[in-house]
């Protein structure tokens, strides 16, 4: 497919981080970090996911069938929970998606957006949470199935999301390397044939479940 989605829900952010280095991150990302009040309620969130291990990737990055299967539940459980409010977040989407490409956004633009995905993705939280703990993930494995699942149909996400905002907010932790960005992205672009063959029956699924994982759910 070689289809690329800029823009896992911090992703229209780097535009500015990479473009602007840490200028673009201290002027936007840090004061809005501290702004605003959904993402405590986001982190309290995730705070109510039941496994709270740490989960490191294999080496080889190979999906198991397991966690494929679990994946593709929470993706269905979340696509029921948003039932009402599906073509609201799809919209969404499609509106930033079109709003962004070809050019880079302004500051006032970005403050926006943030703004109206903080809101949402807020709203839409529970709805995840209570299917990670359905299917016994961890954020962090979750996160790494997420990424993997995609990028083995052809879709690149960015690692960085809302919670991972949120989180670094509670932690009163501000600063964004991006070095373990790029680290992390190059593991994930080595794509082992085995995860393809691992997502491949759900193809005709991935135009309604990308509009989750861009949203970071």
């Amino acid at each position: 497919m070689g289809k690329k989605i800029a823009l896992g829900c911090l992703g229209v952010f780097l535009i500015v981080v990479v473009g602007g280095g840490y200028i673009g991150y201290n002027t936007l990302i840090k004061p809005i970090m501290g702004s605003v009040s959904q993402l405590q309620e986001i982190n309290e969130k995730n705070n109510q996911i039941q496994n709270q291990a740490s989960f490191t990737p294999p080496q080889n990055m190979e999906l198991e069938e397991n966690q494929v299967e679990r994946f593709v539940n929470v993706q269905k459980s979340i696509r029921t929970g948003l039932e009402d409010r599906l073509a609201e977040f799809q919209e969404k989407y499609e509106e930033i998606s079109e709003e962004l490409e070809g050019r880079d956004p302004s500051i006032r633009e970005m403050m926006g957006v943030f703004g109206d995905l903080v809101q949402l993705y807020g709203d839409a939280k529970q709805i995840q949470v209570d299917a990670l703990n359905a299917e016994n993930f961890s954020l962090e494995e979750y996160r790494f199935v997420q990424q993997s699942f995609y990028q083995a149909l052809g879709v690149e996400l960015f690692q960085f999301d809302i919670d991972a905002i949120a989180k670094a907010a509670a932690d009163g932790n501000m600063d964004f390397n991006p070095e373990d960005f790029e680290t992390m992205q190059q593991k994930m672009d080595e794509i082992p044939e085995r995860n393809r063959e691992l997502v491949a029956p759900y193809t005709e699924n991935i135009d309604e479940w990308i509009t989750f994982a861009w949203w970071g759910l």
